[in-house]
């Protein structure tokens, strides 16, 4: 039976993982090839939403920051480099049932990706 949980578990982190990674790698790459549209920001929030909803995780659990770095600090110009961090709480199988808490016992997984703002736009 332990072992049978810690394949639970484990399996949980690495699609933790896997999603954060593909969630920031995708909005920061859509921020930084197009940084001053208006709806930019909406678009990376809906990758976001999209890459971690695929892998069965709930927004609740779901945290995103934006960084810029660079002469600019609006990311628009050509040089600066946008970081974006995906920061999911995992919740650890049957935890919740066995501590007798209402709030999940969670371990944190985060990935942060960056790309920079270039004079043509993103080039794939």
């Amino acid at each position: 039976m332990p072992l049978a949980y810690l394949m639970l578990t484990l399996s949980s982190l690495q699609g933790a993982s896997i999603a954060a990674e593909s969630a920031a790698r995708n909005a920061a790459r859509l921020l930084a090839a197009e940084p001053a549209a208006a709806d930019t920001q909406a678009l990376a929030e809906a990758t976001i939403a999209l890459a971690t909803a695929d892998h069965g995780f709930d927004a609740k659990l779901v945290e995103q920051t934006v960084e810029c770095r660079g002469p600019d600090p609006s990311c628009t110009a050509p040089g600066s480099v946008l970081a974006v961090t995906v920061t999911i709480a995992v919740p650890l199988p049957f935890a919740s049932s066995l501590t007798d808490s209402a709030t999940p016992i969670s371990v944190p997984t985060s990935a942060t990706s960056s790309f920079a703002v270039t004079r043509f736009g993103l080039s794939t």
